[in-house]
């Protein structure tokens, strides 16, 4: 019995022994929207104090990734790295491209913002890319091909880690339509089946979903493909995950946005049995430090600008109390806006997507470079005409379409309102009920079924009706201003000087 016990723990050490464990470190992070220089944040600290301190830009993230990059580190990033200060926009993303040669990246996955200058653009911008791109889903008809590799093979430490590109499977409900006419979205269960039957022909240890396609797709793709794939590594939601998110033994891990955080998921994997043994992720804040900070990197940015910093330092009026931003809450930054828009045009009522937003400001002056990057898409203002019982109408189908988001946990875009305020009863929504607009006023008075009615807004909510107004039965005919939508602000703000805007109840849901 004891010889046999012996033998057992023998032949166990051995099997132990004969197991070869590789450890991998996968360096991440995405939605960067161009923003190359440190930016100031906010937080309370523990005694509940306001402390504000700088993070990101190129140079930080550049010297923290070499900080922790290692001969086993894998450098990935979840797209959308263009759009979002003007530098961007002058080069129609070049900038960013040249400034990610400088990382090393192992793979780039497309995100929808890099399609903002249009197809053709991109398609010319990614020539300059020293690194592979992936998008193993968006299709241009003209060139009969993909717009990036549907997957590559990277080896590190001994690893082969088989790596699919995801782009948002919803591009066309997220881009201007005259951006992406030349593209098609392929089936997303289909190519990612055939990338994993490709690489595993490979003998690829390991296989990695490199998704722009947001938390909540990418958690259904860990569902469904578990048995297949081990880890995605994703953006688009900017979610700022501390630590991984586990669905059936798949790693999802996404690093916020804006170079505020880079990701790092340690691995410990098995390549006998192509298994990720382990794994431990967490997020390092890039917090400005002349001893990490990449001076290289950061000259390169400053070169970059500088021909274009004089007219965008530029002040142009004064914030007595901070512009706060809004994807799905009504925020003062997003009125202030809807009333320019409604001011400039005369119409009766005007709309912001709170997606347009792309950033807060904090009290002190307003330069125009804080415009440029609170409205960088660039969208014309635009008008149409609807009688009152369409608006009624697509008012409806729009606070429909809101409440079915949240209720599936999903963001939920807010249209910011001007000269229009309403209420609801959310629960009769959910109940399926049709009553629920229980007001709708201009100014304050009530809206009338036969009389006309002029809305403001910008071109990507009028090239995306569908989107927020579902289908009304109806067709408008947008006619062009011809103003840009960030010139009409800067100009506003020039008129108003000194700014202290508070958030109004335009939009209320008596439920809660």
């Amino acid at each position: 019995m004891r010889i046999l016990l012996i033998i057992t723990a023998l032949t166990l050490s051995l099997n132990l022994f004969a197991q070869e464990i590789k450890e991998v470190t996968i360096l991440h992070w995405n939605d960067f929207h161009a923003r190359n220089q440190p930016y100031r944040i906010s937080k309370k600290d523990s005694t509940g104090q306001q402390v504000y301190y700088d993070v990101g830009g190129v140079g930080s993230m550049l010297g923290y990734l070499k900080k922790y990059r290692t001969p086993n580190s894998l450098v990935l990033n979840a797209g959308d790295d263009f759009q979002g200060t003007p530098i961007s926009n002058f080069t129609r993303g070049r900038s960013q491209i040249e400034l990610m040669n400088m990382y090393g990246v192992d793979a780039f996955v497309l995100g929808n913002h890099e399609f903002d200058y249009s197809q053709y653009s991109l398609d010319s911008a990614l020539e300059l890319a020293e690194f592979d791109v992936l998008s193993a889903n968006v299709f241009m008809q003209s060139k009969n091909s993909l717009m990036g590799k549907p997957h590559v093979i990277k080896v590190v430490n001994g690893v082969k880690f088989g790596i699919i590109g995801i782009t948002l499977p919803e591009l066309f409900e997220t881009s201007l339509p005259s951006n992406i006419t030349d593209l098609v979205m392929l089936n997303l269960d289909s190519v990612i089946q055939a990338g994993i039957t490709e690489l595993k022909s490979q003998n690829a240890d390991i296989i990695v979903i490199l998704s722009h396609s947001g938390l909540d797709t990418d958690k259904e793709l860990a569902a469904k493909f578990y048995s297949d794939i081990d880890i995605i590594v994703g953006g688009h939601s900017h979610s700022t995950l501390f630590k991984p998110v586990n669905v059936n033994g798949v790693a999802i891990v996404q690093a916020g946005s804006y170079g505020r955080n880079l990701g790092k998921l340690d691995l410990k994997i098995d390549t006998d049995k192509d298994t990720v043994l382990s794994f431990a992720g967490q997020l390092i804040e890039t917090i400005l430090n002349p001893e990490v900070t990449d001076k290289d990197a950061a000259k390169k940015v400053e070169d970059m600008i500088s021909q274009y910093m004089p007219e965008l330092m530029k002040k142009i009026g004064t914030l007595e109390s901070d512009w706060r931003a809004s994807y799905s809450e009504e925020c003062n930054l997003g009125q202030f806006e809807a009333d320019a828009f409604r001011l400039k045009t005369g119409a009766d009522i005007s709309f912001i997507n709170g997606g347009g937003l792309r950033k807060s400001l904090f009290k002190g002056d307003i330069l125009i470079g804080d415009i440029w990057e609170i409205n960088p898409f660039g969208n014309e203002v635009q008008v149409f005409t609807v009688t009152g019982s369409q608006l009624k109408q697509i008012i409806k189908n729009n606070i429909r379409i809101r409440y079915l988001k949240q209720k599936e946990g999903e963001g939920a875009e807010l249209l910011h309102t001007s000269g229009l305020s309403y209420s609801y009863d959310s629960r009769i929504v959910d109940a399926g009920g049709e009553d629920f607009l229980l007001s709708i006023n201009l100014g304050r008075a009530d809206i009338q079924d036969d009389a006309n009615y002029t809305i403001a807004t910008n071109n990507y909510v009028t090239g995306q009706f569908k989107k927020f107004f579902g289908e009304p039965g109806f067709e408008i005919t947008p006619k062009p201003t011809g103003w840009i939508d960030r010139d009409l602000i800067i100009e506003a703000v020039k008129d108003a000087g000194t700014i202290n805007s508070v958030v109004e109840k335009r939009i209320v849901d008596v439920s809660r």
